[in-house]
């Protein structure tokens, strides 16, 4: 077998590895989509933040935000890996933003008004949507993020896949 050829048969057993742990993310948690690699971390910072801020999951459809406080207040989440901006459309009360490292695990980079977000985020027109530097918005934290910030994530009930 050629070198190219190896590579691409490699790369086809990883995207068959991802591909069986989305359909194993459904079983689990079957009210995510759990489709596409970007929705699969989108899916996961809102699995995390609904869990770690005991929120309620937003029904589907809901327009410009993913979660329910207990109060009411809509909350829009989204997740990071490595991206130096965050992009988003529509409005809520609240903006959580989460970053997800190699490992799975995660850090609060956001959770705060949203209005203060959106004052300081530019529009890409192109893209329909506001963009804001990582930078800028840890610098938003310090001024107007909650104080109270989960620490870890709760424990979660797995349940085993049929054999």
């Amino acid at each position: 077998m050629e070198p190219v050829e190896e590579k691409i048969e490699a790369i086809q057993h990883v995207l068959a590895s991802i591909f069986a742990a989305q359909r194993t993310l459904k079983v689990l948690a079957p009210e995510f989509k759990w489709a596409g690699l970007g929705n699969l971390l989108g899916d996961f910072g809102e699995l995390v933040a609904i869990q770690a801020y005991k929120l309620k999951k937003a029904s589907a459809g809901a327009n410009g935000f993913d979660a329910v406080c207990e109060d009411g207040r809509k909350v829009q989440i989204k997740t990071n890996y490595a991206a130096s901006q965050v992009g988003f459309r529509g409005n809520a009360d609240i903006l959580l933003v989460l970053n997800v490292t190699n490992d799975g695990n995660w850090t609060e980079m956001y959770f705060g008004p949203f209005a203060p977000v959106l004052a300081a985020s530019r529009r890409s027109e192109r893209d329909n949507k506001n963009m804001i530097a990582i930078t800028k918005l840890q610098e938003l934290q310090k001024v107007h993020g909650f104080k109270l910030q989960p620490k870890s994530l709760p424990e979660l009930e797995v349940t085993p896949l049929p054999v």
